[in-house]
C-alpha cells in the first residue's frame, strides 16, 4: 500500500512543490492564449449537461462513500467528449466540476490548498495535452475516424494528471517515495484511465453519428451505478418478515448461489409459502406443483439420516429439500418471532448444524451470501438482494459483490 511508503516531507520540499506547482498553475494563462487563442464554447447546453452529470455522480459519491479498487466515475470521459466538443477551457471547466462541488457546495475541503492548486495545475495541462493531441491527429469532426485520436488524447490527459497530481505532488509535497507510489497506484490508475477514456471515446463518436443520443449511453453506463449503489445499501431488515417469507428469501438467494436456475429458485419459494401456510401459494404455476410438494416434503430430513419422514441422508435428500432445510433454519434465527439474531451469529448456528441436521456445502453458500453483502448493508440482519437483480450472473454474483464490497456510509 502507498500509506507504507510514505515518508515525512521536509520543508524545503513542500515549498519546492509549492512553487513549482504555482508555475504550472500560472503558465496556463499564457498556455491557453497561444494554444487556444480564441475559446470557443460550442454547444453550451451539452456543456451544461456534462456538468449535471458530474455534479450528480459526484453527489451519490458525498452520501455513499466507494473505496472500489475497480470502477469507472466517469470523469476522464467526461472531459474528453468536452475537450472534442469545445476545447480545453470546456475540458478545464468540466474536470474542475468535482474540485468546486467538494470545496465549495458540500465544503468537505477548504477551497485554497496545496491540493487545490496541485488539481488546477493538473486538470489544465492534462486537457490542454488533450487538445494538442486531438490537433496532431487532425480530428476536426466526430465520428468513426476520430476514435483513435480521441482515445490517444484520452490516454495522454490522464498521464499528465497522474504526474502533476500524484507524482510532483505526492512525491515532493506529501512525502511519497516515487518508485514505491507508481508501482502501488499507477497499475489501478491506467486500468480506469483506459476504462473511462474508452467510454469517452465511444459517446463522443456515437455524438458525431446520431446527436445528443450518445448521451442515453453515457448516463447508463455513469449514473445508474452511482445511484444503484446507493439503493442497494438502503435495505430492509429480514426482522421485517415473517418466517414464511424469510424462508423463500434465502431459499431463493441460496438457489443463486449454488447456481440453479430462475425456475428451481421459483419452485423453492413457492415451497416456501407451502411448508409455512400448509397450502399452496395462490400464485404458484400448476406445472411446478408437484416439484413444490416433492421439495417441501422432504425438507425435514436431516442431513445424518436422523431424521424424517424417509431416514434420507446426505447427497439422497433432494437439493431443493436441502436448501429449504438451511433456509429455514435460517429464517428461524433471524426473521419475526424469532431470535432475531444478526447473519454473523446466524451463521454459527448453522456452522454448528452442519453435517448433522444440514447439508455443509448450502450452509458454506449461507455464508458466501453473508460475505457478499454485509459489506454494503446497513442492518447487520439485512435482506439478501443480489439474486434479484437482473443482471447477468457473473456480474450479479462476483462483480458487483466486489465492487459493493467498499461503499462505506457517513
Amino acid at each position: 500500500m502507498v500509506e507504507a511508503t510514505q515518508q515525512a516531507s521536509t520543508v524545503g520540499t513542500r515549498r519546492v512543490a509549492l512553487l513549482l506547482l504555482a508555475c504550472a498553475s500560472v503558465a496556463l494563462v499564457p498556455a491557453f492564449l497561444l494554444l487556444a487563442p480564441s475559446p470557443h464554447l460550442r454547444h453550451p447546453g451539452l456543456l451544461a449537461l456534462l456538468f449535471a452529470f458530474g455534479i450528480c455522480a459526484y453527489r451519490a459519491e458525498v452520501h455513499f462513500k466507494t473505496n472500489v479498487p475497480f470502477k469507472v466515475d466517469g470523469g476522464y470521459a467526461l472531459v474528453l467528449v468536452a475537450v472534442a466538443l469545445s476545447g480545453p477551457l470546456a475540458g478545464l471547466l468540466v474536470f474542475l466540476t468535482w474540485d468546486l462541488a467538494s470545496r465549495v457546495i458540500w465544503r468537505e475541503h477548504r477551497v485554497f490548498t496545496p491540493g487545490a492548486l496541485a488539481n488546477l495545475a493538473s486538470y489544465g495541462w492534462s486537457a490542454l495535452a488533450a487538445t494538442e493531441i486531438l490537433k496532431l491527429d487532425h480530428v476536426v469532426a466526430l465520428g468513426p475516424r476520430a476514435a483513435t485520436g480521441l482515445f490517444t488524447a484520452g490516454i495522454v490527459m490522464g498521464v499528465v494528471q497522474f504526474v502533476i497530481a500524484r507524482f510532483v505532488y505526492g512525491t515532493l509535497y506529501q512525502g511519497y517515495r516515487a518508485w514505491p507510489l507508481l508501482r502501488s497506484e499507477f497499475p489501478d490508475f491506467v486500468t480506469l484511465v483506459l476504462a473511462d477514456v474508452l467510454l469517452g471515446t465511444i459517446t463522443a463518436v456515437l455524438f458525431g453519428l446520431v446527436g445528443i443520443s450518445a448521451f442515453a449511453i453515457f448516463a447508463l453506463v455513469i449514473l445508474t451505478p452511482s445511484l444503484l449503489l446507493p439503493a442497494l445499501a438502503q435495505r430492509h431488515s429480514v426482522r421485517q418478515l415473517d418466517q414464511g417469507a424469510a424462508t423463500a428469501l434465502y431459499a431463493t438467494a441460496l438457489a443463486d448461489v449454488l447456481r440453479l436456475s430462475r425456475d428451481r429458485r421459483r419452485v423453492l419459494a413457492a415451497a416456501a409459502h407451502l411448508m409455512h401456510v400448509g397450502k399452496h401459494d395462490p400464485r404458484a404455476r400448476w406445472a411446478d406443483l408437484h416439484d413444490v410438494e416433492f421439495a417441501s416434503t422432504y425438507a425435514s430430513e436431516r442431513y445424518d439420516g436422523s431424521g424424517g419422514p424417509g431416514a434420507l441422508a446426505g447427497g439422497h435428500i433432494p437439493l431443493d429439500s436441502r436448501i429449504l432445510a438451511v433456509a429455514v433454519k435460517w429464517a428461524q434465527l433471524t426473521a419475526a418471532g424469532s431470535q432475531q439474531l444478526p447473519h454473523s451469529e446466524a451463521l454459527l448456528g448453522l456452522e454448528l448444524a452442519a453435517g448433522s441436521e444440514l447439508d455443509p456445502r448450502i450452509v458454506a453458500a449461507a455464508g458466501e451470501i453473508v460475505n457478499a453483502e454485509l459489506p454494503f448493508a446497513r442492518d447487520q440482519a439485512f435482506q439478501p438482494v443480489l439474486h434479484r437483480l437482473p443482471l447477468p450472473r457473473v456480474l450479479r454474483r462476483e462483480g458487483l459483490p466486489h465492487a459493493l464490497a467498499g461503499v462505506e456510509h457517513q
